[in-house]
């Protein structure tokens, strides 16, 4: 089985370098059966020294000379070194860390040709839960104008993350279709490319989720969410450092794209 790993480093170089080695030892645990190649696409400015020597695959770094983001780093990733032949491409942060038995869960999961994208278990040590199924459900446009305005006002968003977001009840879901998962570690499908080309989301950061989910149902392909595979979420190693108002303002114009776009 051949897989492909997009990764965007962006000041991260300690996450990226243990999220590599969790790697080698997935590949490792896999006993010969998956060929892998990471393209680890480098966000800093001035570009960081990616030093790692990988024992069980190939790795391709690539310094983007700017910040493009994070999908705008997968998109030069993947305009660099193509996705097409390979059997799934993962998109991923550099602040998880594979399961030592990953790519054994992966090549156990049996999915049809309609799906594009599969959804694992992204355990946030943070939370203690599951961080899929993200959406099970396209939301309705009335709900993305209510987060677009949470969003356009910094106070409110905080508001909301002390006090109602803590209190939201924490649910369990089974293996089964969804709208879209987590976009901190996204699993695609050789299907998902065949139908839908390259990733192309000219937005900064944030709603990736939305955008994946879709291109995925203007193609007719599925999203499975699949607890049999796991990775762990350390979390927020770009994202959490910055300040409120940089990051309503990217929540902000991602919700507008995604509103302008698709409803």
């Amino acid at each position: 089985m051949r897989i492909a790993i997009y990764c965007v480093n962006y000041h991260s170089c300690d996450r990226l370098t243990q999220y590599l080695a969790s790697i080698d030892q997935a590949v490792k645990n896999a006993q010969g059966e998956v060929a892998v190649e990471v393209i680890a696409v480098d966000n800093s400015v001035p570009a960081e020294v990616i030093s790692y020597a990988p024992e069980g695959f190939v790795l391709h770094t690539l310094a983007s000379g700017e910040n493009k983001g994070y999908f705008g780093a997968v998109r030069l990733g993947m305009e660099q070194f193509s996705p097409m032949t390979y059997d799934y491409v993962i998109i991923s942060n550099v602040d998880v860390v594979m399961d030592k038995a990953f790519f054994s869960q992966l090549m156990g999961t049996v999915v049809d040709d309609k799906t594009g994208w599969i959804a694992p278990q992204i355990y946030s040590d943070a939370e203690h839960r599951d961080r899929n199924p993200k959406i099970m459900r396209r939301y309705a446009k009335r709900k993305l104008q209510v987060l677009k305005i949470k969003f356009r006002f910094p106070l409110v968003n905080w508001i909301y993350n002390h006090t109602l977001y803590k209190s939201k009840k924490l649910m369990s879901h089974e293996r089964g279709e969804i709208y879209a998962g987590h976009g901190s570690f996204i699993i695609l499908t050789k299907r998902f490319f065949e139908a839908c080309g390259i990733i192309n989301y000219p937005v900064f950061l944030f709603c990736e989720e939305i955008y994946l989910g879709e291109v995925c149902q203007q193609h007719g392909l599925k999203v499975i969410y699949e607890p049999g595979i796991r990775v762990n979420d350390a979390e927020h190693a770009s994202t959490g450092t910055f300040r409120r108002s940089k990051y309503c303002r990217y929540n902000f114009e991602a919700l507008s794209y995604i509103l302008k776009t698709y409803y």
